[in-house]
């Protein structure tokens, strides 16, 4: 079913999804460092969020305030490319 389908307006397909996801079953290649294999999408994830902290969520309101916030936002972003490192060195 689409998303014009489930609930109301589709406000419930969200969380089919992210059902869907946690409920998969995980396919780990047997020559793959098992560790590294399931951290590398958990850093990237978590570091793709922490970069949220500095966007407005109202006019004056944050979740953290920092002077610098694009700073911020810029090196949280470049710290994504870590994950996609351990990702090839888990393989």
């Amino acid at each position: 079913m689409g998303p014009n389908v489930v609930g109301f307006a589709g406000l419930l397909q969200p969380f089919a999804d992210a059902a869907k996801l946690l409920l998969k079953e995980t396919i780990l290649p047997s020559p793959a460092n098992r560790w590294l294999f399931i951290l590398a999408p958990i850093l990237t994830f978590s570091l793709s969020l922490w970069g949220w902290i500095v966007i407005p969520l109202t006019g004056t309101e944050t979740l953290s305030d920092f002077n610098l916030g694009i700073f911020y936002i810029l090196a949280v972003s470049s710290l994504g490319v870590y994950g996609i490192i351990i990702a090839r060195l888990g393989k």
